[in-house]
């Protein structure tokens, strides 16, 4: 798996963001610009060893990457965006999507 292989899995949100950043469009810019920043290698806050745990996962083709963006705008916490994967059932939503959440949600 690569970074751009990330941009192919279905994306989601739960009902909460959805909500927040359904009314905010600055809110909305925002969590696109972290999902732009995920997509390109930068998890945000996460530290070292979870940034190697993320692209050890890629290299393996099977796992997750996790993110976390601090809070802006009209979001209520820090956000996740987190990746599960595997690369023998990339078509199968129940093994390979992309949640943007709350920590508290994850």
């Amino acid at each position: 798996m690569t970074l751009e292989d990330l941009q192919k899995i279905p994306v989601l949100q739960t009902a909460t963001i959805n909500e927040t950043a359904g009314k905010d469009p600055e809110t909305m810019h925002y969590i696109i610009t972290c999902l732009r920043s995920f997509w390109s290698g930068n998890y945000g806050t996460v530290c070292d060893d979870d940034t190697a745990a993320n692209n050890s996962d890629l290299a393996e083709g099977c796992g997750h990457v996790l993110a976390r963006y601090p809070q802006k705008y009209k979001l209520i916490d820090d956000i996740y965006i987190e990746a599960h994967f595997d690369a023998d059932n990339l078509d199968n939503i129940d093994y390979t999507n992309t949640l943007i959440m709350y920590p508290d949600e994850r």
